[in-house]
């Protein structure tokens, strides 16, 4: 039995060995199909870490492109157009399934985000066909601050409509506040170093009654006001022919008073202003008798200060008394937008510094021009030409002919040109050159202190050579807007807020 067990041994160890053999191609064949696998997700994860990376990296470039050139309007189409100039459709066979930048209330942080998926090619032997991706970025905007000043036409065209059933006037409200809530947010009333204010102007502007400190109170204390008083308005600082012209300047009244604004009693028959009288038709200029008191109708609608614009309104930090002050606005008047200009500037100059009162002197506003992280702006809008009404002749006793202005009457010829402001038949273009001209001069002296101008031509009523000033007066040619209707108007305000929006936003 020994003998037979032993020539059993070599045969049964060559079975055994035959089976061992057989379980280790089993194993081999196993750690070949898991080392496959491996290499498989490994190549595949790689593959999605690589389209994660590139996708962090060009979300991180949309966020930067679009957070200095953010507008309220378009900021998907230009967050998508950022992001696939950096991250090519189809990359790697990459699905983006959302690609989304959300700004807060008042665009200063914006949260972009981008989702999709990488298909596999490995990994689908264990059923899984794709991959998810994503990556999420947050922009900071660094706010600069800003002086902003509207220069707003509330002459008496501005009642006209500006399309359908919506009135210029009412259209320019409208457009201001879109304007505000981009600058703001539209749940904001403040924010950090903005301040906002408004030059309501027609031929004249209205600087409050308070600021008694800037007149000429010899010369106003020779003015027959009757029962009224006098509601805010000056007459332009003009010099007749010799230089400078005050009324195009950011001299302060150190340097040369204002006058009240005055619109005498005048009976010319086509511009009259017969405020006094003994009843309430104001059919006359007697002063005997006794006098009405024309303020008991409208302040501007009849007596010395026909035609005055409601009060001027120094910067404020609060958007909501801006729109208040817009939406009080009345159409009345003729155009003279050299000064709103003039004024706006004003509100802008530091000579002026100490002098507006209120928030202006609480925040020691305006700053000097040039401040580090500072912009001084001025929206100018106006519906048409500068205008003046009248002739050169002479009027009715008292020696007057057409509507009074800041610059007087246009026979008085204040603005000092050869031949006059108006002809004998009411042509008023030589008149209304010098206005243009005086339009020119105030921008310029703004825009070489560094003040950013914009410019509005709202409707169609305008010369080719008043849309050359207008675009002449602007920062720059494209700050230049024409705006024929109401909806146009909301674009352009639309624009402009979202490129000082830009402005404000440190590069």
């Amino acid at each position: 039995m020994t003998s037979m067990f032993t020539n059993l041994l070599p045969r049964r160890s060559h079975e055994l060995a035959r089976s061992e053999e057989g379980s280790a191609m089993v194993m081999v064949a196993l750690g070949v199909f898991v080392l496959m696998g491996s290499t498989g997700i490994a190549v595949d994860m790689s593959r999605a870490q690589i389209v994660q990376g590139r996708m962090h990296n060009a979300l991180d470039a949309a966020g930067l492109a679009v957070g200095s050139e953010i507008s309220s309007t378009n900021i998907s189409s230009e967050t998508s157009k950022y992001f696939y100039a950096n991250f090519p459709a189809n990359y790697l066979g990459t699905t983006i399934s959302t690609l989304s930048a959300t700004p807060n209330a008042d665009n200063s942080v914006i949260t972009l985000t981008v989702a999709g998926s990488v298909p596999t090619t490995f990994m689908k032997i264990f059923g899984i066909n794709s991959v998810a991706v994503s990556a999420n970025s947050q922009i900071a905007r660094q706010s600069r601050g800003m002086e902003l000043v509207l220069a707003m036409d509330n002459t008496g065209s501005m009642s006209q409509s500006a399309g359908g059933s919506t009135t210029k006037i009412q259209a320019a409200k409208s457009a201001a506040s879109t304007l505000l809530n981009i600058l703001y947010g539209s749940t904001n009333n403040t924010v950090n170093n903005l301040w906002v204010g408004v030059v309501p102007f027609s031929d004249a502007v209205n600087i409050g009654t308070s600021h008694t400190a800037w007149l000429d109170t010899t010369y106003d204390n020779t003015l027959n006001w009757g029962t009224s008083s006098w509601y805010g308005c000056v007459e332009a600082r003009t010099n007749g022919s010799s230089s400078p012209q005050y009324d195009v300047t950011d001299d302060p009244p150190s340097i040369r008073l204002f006058r009240q604004y005055y619109s005498p009693c005048n009976t010319d028959s086509s511009y009259g202003n017969k405020w006094f009288g003994t009843n309430s038709s104001h059919n006359n200029c007697l002063t005997t008798g006794g006098t009405v008191h024309y303020q008991t109708t409208s302040p501007t609608t009849i007596g010395p200060n026909l035609y005055c614009p409601i009060p001027v309104q120094p910067l404020v930090a609060e958007k909501n008394t801006i729109i208040s002050v817009v939406n009080n606005m009345t159409p009345n008047g003729n155009t003279h937008i050299n000064l709103g200009m003039a004024w706006a500037w004003r509100m802008l100059s530091p000579r002026w510094r100490g002098l507006w009162g209120g928030e202006m002197n609480t925040n020691n506003l305006p700053l000097d021009y040039n401040s580090p992280l500072m912009y001084k702006v001025v929206i100018l809008m106006t519906d048409g030409d500068n205008t003046l009404s009248g002739s050169g002749t002479a009027g009715t006793a008292p020696d007057y002919n057409g509507l009074y202005g800041a610059f007087g009457f246009p026979n008085q010829n204040w603005l000092a040109v050869s031949g006059g402001e108006c002809t004998s038949g009411g042509t008023c273009t030589n008149g209304e050159t010098e206005l243009n001209n005086r339009t020119i001069a105030a921008c310029s002296g703004m825009k070489a202190q560094g003040i950013i101008i914009y410019t509005i031509a709202l409707g169609t009523s305008f010369t080719s050579t008043s849309q050359t000033m207008l675009r002449n007066c602007a920062t720059k040619p494209e700050y230049y807007f024409q705006s024929p209707t109401t909806d146009a108007l909301q674009g352009v305000f639309q624009q402009i807020g979202d490129s000082l929006a830009n402005l404000r936003i440190s590069q």
